[in-house]
Order: structure tokens, then sequence, then C-alpha cells
């Protein structure tokens, strides 16, 4: 008896394949990371994938929910990417960078976090809890200090760790970097080291007279009971 499985493998048309659901998702997100979301059609994802507009609805159903599924890659992306260069230190950046895959899903992230939408929020509310994740389990052999807010810890550290693309072309003039891999690189050990070290060095001394003058300040009873002795 001939296998039914075998039999609708083989007559299952190529362009149902996961293999094309992936193409086109691979070219919706150079689309979007190129020209942004508005100016974006399901026309010009087909064509750059080489499929009719009417397969990429097939497979993704909407442009909506075909940026939910770039969200979704773009951000496993990243995330896989980074945990797998983290014992590379500051060179992590730079290798991550090596990769164009990378490099298109940097300018994606840029244009998501910059989108006023829902799906920029979402975007920002993922990595939030990704960095929160990092403070409480751990993240590739290194650990955080714990914070009574956790929440604001992470969202402090995700603001450090996305303003630099976000910022990416005012740095590059800046700092006369030729692109995001460029400045990204140049950034990498001077955030390493604000994570390992803090950004002070050292803090003014508080001298007797200060303490006592910030006491008095901040007491309003001792200052009315200090001028109601006065003669």
């Amino acid at each position: 008896m001939r296998s039914t499985t075998s039999d609708s493998t083989s007559r299952r048309s190529p362009n149902s394949s996961p293999e094309t659901a992936q193409k086109i998702l691979s070219a919706a997100v150079g689309e979007f990371a190129e020209h942004g979301f508005t100016k974006t059609t399901v026309r010009g994802i087909a064509s750059a994938a080489g499929v009719s507009p009417g397969l990429v609805i097939h497979h993704f159903g909407s442009k909506e929910a075909l940026r939910t599924a770039c969200d979704d890659h773009v951000f496993e992306t990243i995330t896989e990417s980074k945990a797998q260069n983290a014992g590379y230190a500051t060179m992590a950046v730079q290798m991550m960078f090596d990769d164009p895959e990378m490099s298109t899903a940097v300018d994606y992230l840029v244009k998501s976090l910059l989108d006023p939408s829902e799906h920029g929020q979402r975007y920002f509310d993922h990595y939030v809890d990704l960095v929160e994740g990092y403070i409480v389990d751990g993240f590739a052999g290194y650990t955080f200090r714990q914070s009574e807010d956790t929440r604001g810890q992470a969202a402090t550290i995700a603001v450090m760790a996305l303003a630099p693309s976000i910022l990416d072309h005012r740095l590059r003039s800046n700092l006369g970097t030729a692109d995001v891999s460029a400045t990204m690189t140049r950034l990498a050990p001077h955030l390493l080291d604000l994570y390992l070290h803090g950004a002070l060095a050292s803090v003014p001394e508080q001298t007797a007279d200060s303490d006592s003058e910030s006491e008095t300040e901040s007491d309003p009873e001792s200052t009315t009971a200090a001028g109601a002795e006065e003669p």
C-alpha cells in the first residue's frame, strides 16, 4: 500500500512549503528595514521574494500579520546572536555585524523602535522583558546586581543598549565612524565598562558643616525652633 503521507508530500506545491514562507519572511524583513513599515507594500515584498502577492497573503494572511512574524523573527535572531557571541566580550558586536543578516535585523530594529504603532511598543516591551530575565537568571555566565525595582533596572539597561542604534546617524557624525557596525564596535568597550564598573570614579566628600546644613534645610521644624530661640 502506498503511503498517504508520501503522496500528499509529493503532490504539495513548492509554493506552499515552509521554505517559501521563510523566503517571504526574509524578503519582508529586508523591505521593512529599507523602506519602513508604511511605505512597504505586499506587492513589493512579493517582488523581492520572487513570488506572487497572493502567495504572501496565503502564507501570512495580511501585511499586519506578516509584520508580527517579522518582529518575532528579528527579535529571535538578535537574541540568539547575542547569546552565541557573549563570550567574545567587546568583540561580540563586530562579530555580529560581520553577518549581513544581522545588519538588516538591526536596521529593522531601529525602524520598529521609532514606529509609533503598537508594534513598536510591543518590540520595546519584549526587549525589556528579555533584559529583566537576564537580571534575574543571568546571561551567558554574567550575573547582575539585584535591585528592588527590577523592572526599572531592566528598562534602564534596555535604553542604554538600544540608544546607540537609534542615534546611529548622530554618532557617526560625532565619532567619524562609517556605519552602525563601526559605531557599535567603538562604543562596545565603554558600554561594557559601564556595566562592570559604573561611570563615577569618586563622589564629593560630605563635610560635617554641609551635613549639618543639609539636615537643617530638610527639617523645617528645626529652622522654626532655631528662629524662635533668637533674641
